[in-house]
């Protein structure tokens, strides 16, 4: 009885701490994913470092916040999103990156968020999307 009692104690600690770890390493500000899914460039662009790298199939280019914005509702007025689903996120230091496939009625892209820390805040410093 006082082993069953032991092995589920450990059992529920491994638990918490896999889920401590799991907010730990976030790598995205919270409400990117949702902010895609409803393809709301400005609220997203509230997560932008001051300058963000932006690399479409078509263009690559360093922007300001608002220029960003701009480039985001863009892609999402021509690419009406059907699913987005996160599938892969890890995190280095203060840096980390989130890998997630947009789905869209013309096609499918794959998302690369490059983020890093800044006071204590995640920002979005390079988006990458290419098309699958």
């Amino acid at each position: 009885m006082m082993n069953q009692f032991r092995y589920l104690l450990t059992l529920l600690l491994a638990f918490v701490l896999i889920e401590v770890n799991a907010q730990q390493t976030a790598a995205l500000p919270e409400g990117t994913i949702m902010m895609v899914k409803q393809a709301n460039a400005e609220k997203l662009s509230q997560s932008f470092n001051e300058q963000i790298e932006i690399i479409l199939p078509s263009k690559t280019a360093v922007y300001s916040r608002k220029q960003a914005e701009m480039v985001i509702k863009d892609f999402f007025n021509q690419h009406s999103v059907t699913e987005f689903q996160l599938i892969h996120q890890g995190k280095k230091d203060n840096a980390s990156y989130a890998i997630a496939n947009y789905h869209t009625s013309n096609g499918r892209f794959r998302f690369t968020f490059l983020t890093k820390k800044k006071s204590g805040k995640i920002y979005i410093h390079q988006i990458r999307i290419e098309r699958q």
